[in-house]
């Protein structure tokens, strides 16, 4: 690979900073100090520029968040032990979410365990949906596992873009997480209507790899677009760099 191409990869690695930039005007340079908005500065929802790729984060989030919590990699329906698995994957989303309130100043059920330590509901809901994870070895099914990890990416990922949404920071690397199980469930569909089951496990089958496949489908959009978004940002910024030295020599030489 040549090095003409070292700077365009440079611009795209400060993702997690995304949330700082101002959205960019599509044909007009960058002007004033190039400061974003102020922190805790809540986003217009449908707003332009750095506003897309979280709203279709969270979109497709909550597309594989109610997709996943059908049975659609194991074919055989609903069981206890994989309902069980999934209500404390719930579970410990819930906790993250009232972690994500409390964070910013909302009031949450759960206000007592974050007044103890700033880390604790966050801790406590990654503790729980891992245990969710893990109890789903107990239906027997490898393939539960995947179902009960495709709930828990999606509903972490609501949850941060719920905290982004909120003041916080925007990440979008969990989009690259996303489109892996979009590709997953692409292929069960394949297979779920060649399988030998009742009909209604079938339904449950392509109706859950439908919706799995979809949130891939937007998670995959959504990193393309943040990267697309940081390297125009990058590049706004070196554009307005240039114009402050150029800026800076006119005035020492009209001064001098």
């Amino acid at each position: 690979m040549s090095n003409a191409n070292e700077s365009e990869f440079h611009e795209l690695e400060p993702l997690e900073e995304l949330h700082e930039l101002e959205p960019l005007p599509d044909a007009a340079p960058p002007s004033g100090s190039g400061r974003g908005p102020a922190a805790g500065a809540a986003p217009a929802p449908g707003g332009a520029g750095s506003e897309r790729a979280p709203l279709l984060l969270q979109k497709s989030a909550l597309i594989l968040t109610f997709a996943a919590l059908l049975p659609w990699l194991v074919p055989e329906g609903f069981n206890i032990p994989r309902l069980g698995a999934k209500v404390v994957v719930l579970l410990g989303a819930w906790v993250l979410y009232c972690g994500v309130e409390f964070a910013h100043g909302g009031k949450t059920p759960l206000d007592g365990l974050g007044k103890a330590h700033k880390l604790a509901l966050p801790s406590l809901g990654y503790v729980l949906i891992l245990v969710g994870v893990g109890l789903t070895m107990l239906g027997g099914k490898w393939e539960g596992m995947i179902e009960a990890s495709a709930l828990a990416v999606g509903a972490i990922a609501w949850c941060q873009v719920h905290g982004y949404m909120r003041g916080g920071k925007f990440n979008p690397m969990i989009a690259l997480v996303i489109p892996m199980f979009g590709l997953a469930a692409v292929l069960n569909v394949l297979v779920a209507f060649g399988l030998d089951v009742d009909g209604l496990s079938k339904a449950l089958a392509i109706l859950g790899s439908l919706g799995v496949a979809g949130a891939g489908g937007f998670g995959g959009y959504t990193m393309f677009l943040a990267m697309k978004e940081a390297k125009a940002h990058g590049e706004a910024k070196k554009r307005a760099a240039v114009e402050a030295r150029a800026a800076e020599r006119k005035r020492k030489r009209d001064g001098s």
